[in-house]
Protein backbone atom coordinates (compact mmCIF):
# COMPACT_ATOMS: atom_id res chain seq x y z
CA UNK A 1 0.00 0.00 0.00
CA UNK A 2 1.07 3.54 -1.02
CA UNK A 3 2.27 5.98 1.61
CA UNK A 4 -0.42 8.16 1.03
CA UNK A 5 -3.48 6.12 1.02
CA UNK A 6 -1.87 4.64 4.23
CA UNK A 7 -1.88 8.03 5.63
CA UNK A 8 -5.70 9.16 4.38
CA UNK A 9 -7.08 5.93 5.43
CA UNK A 10 -5.11 6.37 9.14
CA UNK A 11 -6.98 10.09 8.77
CA UNK A 12 -10.33 8.68 8.07
CA UNK A 13 -9.58 6.25 10.98
CA UNK A 14 -8.97 9.08 13.29
CA UNK A 15 -12.02 11.22 12.53
CA UNK A 16 -14.35 7.93 13.23
CA UNK A 17 -12.83 7.57 16.56
CA UNK A 18 -13.03 11.56 17.32
CA UNK A 19 -16.45 11.26 16.28
CA UNK A 20 -17.46 8.47 18.05
CA UNK A 21 -15.17 9.45 21.55
CA UNK A 22 -17.25 12.83 21.02
CA UNK A 23 -20.69 11.42 20.86
CA UNK A 24 -20.52 10.51 24.17
CA UNK A 25 -22.35 7.03 23.53
CA UNK A 26 -20.57 3.62 24.83
CA UNK A 27 -17.34 3.56 26.60
CA UNK A 28 -15.70 6.66 25.89
CA UNK A 29 -13.00 6.08 27.66
CA UNK A 30 -11.93 3.21 25.74
CA UNK A 31 -12.60 4.85 22.21
CA UNK A 32 -10.50 8.02 23.58
CA UNK A 33 -7.52 5.18 24.73
CA UNK A 34 -7.87 4.03 21.04
CA UNK A 35 -8.04 7.47 19.43
CA UNK A 36 -4.97 8.24 21.54
CA UNK A 37 -3.03 5.38 20.85
CA UNK A 38 -3.45 5.60 17.37
CA UNK A 39 -2.50 8.92 17.09
CA UNK A 40 0.46 8.19 18.61
CA UNK A 41 1.35 5.42 16.50
CA UNK A 42 0.68 7.76 13.08
CA UNK A 43 2.40 10.63 14.26
CA UNK A 44 5.78 8.35 14.96
CA UNK A 45 5.64 6.65 12.12
CA UNK A 46 5.52 9.80 9.76
CA UNK A 47 8.47 11.09 12.11
CA UNK A 48 10.34 8.13 12.26
CA UNK A 49 9.82 6.69 8.23
CA UNK A 50 8.13 9.51 5.96
CA UNK A 51 9.58 12.75 7.35
CA UNK A 52 12.89 12.22 6.88
CA UNK A 53 12.46 11.14 3.04
CA UNK A 54 10.15 14.25 2.39
CA UNK A 55 12.67 16.69 3.80
CA UNK A 56 13.87 16.83 0.13
CA UNK A 57 10.73 17.19 -1.02
CA UNK A 58 9.23 19.87 1.21
CA UNK A 59 11.04 20.96 4.36
CA UNK A 60 8.83 23.67 5.25
CA UNK A 61 5.68 21.36 5.57
CA UNK A 62 7.87 18.80 7.33
CA UNK A 63 8.83 21.27 9.94
CA UNK A 64 5.31 22.37 10.43
CA UNK A 65 3.75 18.99 10.50
CA UNK A 66 6.67 18.32 13.48
CA UNK A 67 5.96 20.85 15.95
CA UNK A 68 2.00 20.35 15.18
CA UNK A 69 3.23 16.90 16.31
CA UNK A 70 4.53 18.34 19.49
CA UNK A 71 1.13 20.14 19.69
CA UNK A 72 -0.96 17.27 19.99
CA UNK A 73 1.18 15.29 22.20
CA UNK A 74 0.67 18.44 24.82
CA UNK A 75 -2.81 18.00 23.73
CA UNK A 76 -3.27 14.25 24.43
CA UNK A 77 -1.31 14.43 27.20
CA UNK A 78 -3.92 16.31 28.75
CA UNK A 79 -6.52 14.39 27.31
CA UNK A 80 -5.67 11.33 28.62
CA UNK A 81 -5.64 12.77 32.15
CA UNK A 82 -9.05 14.11 31.92
CA UNK A 83 -11.82 11.93 33.40
CA UNK A 84 -14.30 11.84 30.57
CA UNK A 85 -16.98 13.25 33.67
CA UNK A 86 -14.44 15.77 34.13
CA UNK A 87 -16.42 19.42 32.62
CA UNK A 88 -13.45 20.03 30.91
CA UNK A 89 -12.81 16.47 28.79
CA UNK A 90 -15.38 17.35 26.12
CA UNK A 91 -14.09 20.55 25.49
CA UNK A 92 -10.10 19.39 25.64
CA UNK A 93 -11.05 16.67 23.19
CA UNK A 94 -12.70 18.96 20.80
CA UNK A 95 -9.70 21.03 20.62
CA UNK A 96 -7.61 18.06 19.71
CA UNK A 97 -9.99 16.74 17.14
CA UNK A 98 -9.54 20.39 15.74
CA UNK A 99 -5.79 20.82 16.09
CA UNK A 100 -5.83 16.99 14.16
CA UNK A 101 -8.30 18.13 11.63
CA UNK A 102 -6.58 21.39 10.81
CA UNK A 103 -2.96 18.71 10.78
CA UNK A 104 -5.39 16.18 7.93
CA UNK A 105 -6.33 18.80 6.06
CA UNK A 106 -3.30 19.94 5.50
CA UNK A 107 -1.51 17.07 4.78
CA UNK A 108 -4.03 16.24 2.35
CA UNK A 109 -4.00 19.26 0.39
CA UNK A 110 -0.20 20.40 0.58
CA UNK A 111 2.17 17.18 1.04
CA UNK A 112 0.18 14.32 -0.09
CA UNK A 113 0.02 15.62 -3.81
CA UNK A 114 3.61 16.15 -3.16
CA UNK A 115 4.48 13.09 -2.57
CA UNK A 116 2.56 11.29 -5.23
CA UNK A 117 3.69 13.68 -7.76
CA UNK A 118 7.66 13.59 -6.66
CA UNK A 119 7.93 10.10 -5.16
CA UNK A 120 8.44 6.87 -7.95
CA UNK A 121 5.44 4.64 -6.80
CA UNK A 122 8.37 1.99 -5.76
CA UNK A 123 9.24 4.38 -2.91
CA UNK A 124 5.66 5.55 -2.07
CA UNK A 125 4.85 1.92 -1.16
CA UNK A 126 8.08 1.41 0.42
CA UNK A 127 7.47 4.41 2.47
CA UNK A 128 3.83 3.03 3.05
CA UNK A 129 5.08 -0.51 4.05
CA UNK A 130 7.39 0.68 6.58
CA UNK A 131 5.17 2.98 8.35
CA UNK A 132 2.45 0.18 8.30
CA UNK A 133 4.42 -2.28 9.82
CA UNK A 134 5.91 0.39 12.57
CA UNK A 135 2.46 1.45 13.23
CA UNK A 136 1.01 -1.81 14.05
CA UNK A 137 3.88 -2.83 15.87
CA UNK A 138 3.57 0.60 18.28
CA UNK A 139 -0.39 -0.45 18.45
CA UNK A 140 0.77 -4.39 19.68
CA UNK A 141 3.48 -3.07 21.91
CA UNK A 142 1.24 -0.42 23.37
CA UNK A 143 -1.26 -3.07 23.93
CA UNK A 144 0.84 -5.97 25.62
CA UNK A 145 2.85 -3.74 27.83
CA UNK A 146 0.09 -1.70 29.16
CA UNK A 147 -3.38 -3.37 28.49
CA UNK A 148 -5.45 -0.05 28.72
CA UNK A 149 -4.66 2.69 26.50
CA UNK A 150 -4.86 5.47 29.24
CA UNK A 151 -1.53 3.97 30.79
CA UNK A 152 -0.22 3.76 27.19
CA UNK A 153 -0.69 6.76 25.68
CA UNK A 154 0.13 8.49 28.98
CA UNK A 155 4.03 6.86 28.66
CA UNK A 156 4.01 7.45 25.28
CA UNK A 157 3.21 10.97 25.43
CA UNK A 158 6.19 11.70 27.99
CA UNK A 159 8.35 10.79 26.12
Amino acid sequence: MKATQLLKGQHREAERLFNLALSGIGDVRRVTDELTKHLLAHMLAEQVVLFPELLAIEPDLVGGACEEHTVARFEIRRVVNTAPEDPSFRAKLGALRDLVMHHVDEEERELLPRMEAELTDDTNERLGQQMLELFEALIAHSRRTHGAGHAAARTATAA
